[in-house]
């Protein structure tokens, strides 16, 4: 258990849970590996904005590939 009380370093307390709706989102289909990026970036996809490379987002919209590979899991669009 951490000492600090904020957060650790497991799984379950780095893990967030994540729901969506709308013609993206299938119900009870999961889009695979979502990072905490990923949410801004599909954000910005739903409202129909673009995403300025300016911005160095390193995020990606649900269901696309990352750009980073999560170690121990397999990539999204494979």
């Amino acid at each position: 258990m951490d000492a600090g009380g904020h957060g650790g370093d497991t799984p379950e307390k780095r893990t967030a849970w994540l729901a969506g709706r709308g013609p993206h989102f299938p119900p009870g289909t999961p889009v695979g590996t979502v990072r905490h990026p990923d949410v801004a970036a599909q954000v910005y996809a739903s409202l129909g904005r673009p995403i300025d490379p300016h911005w160095t987002l390193d995020g990606r919209p649900f269901g696309q590939p990352s750009p980073v590979p999560v170690p121990g899991t397999v990539p999204t669009g494979v």
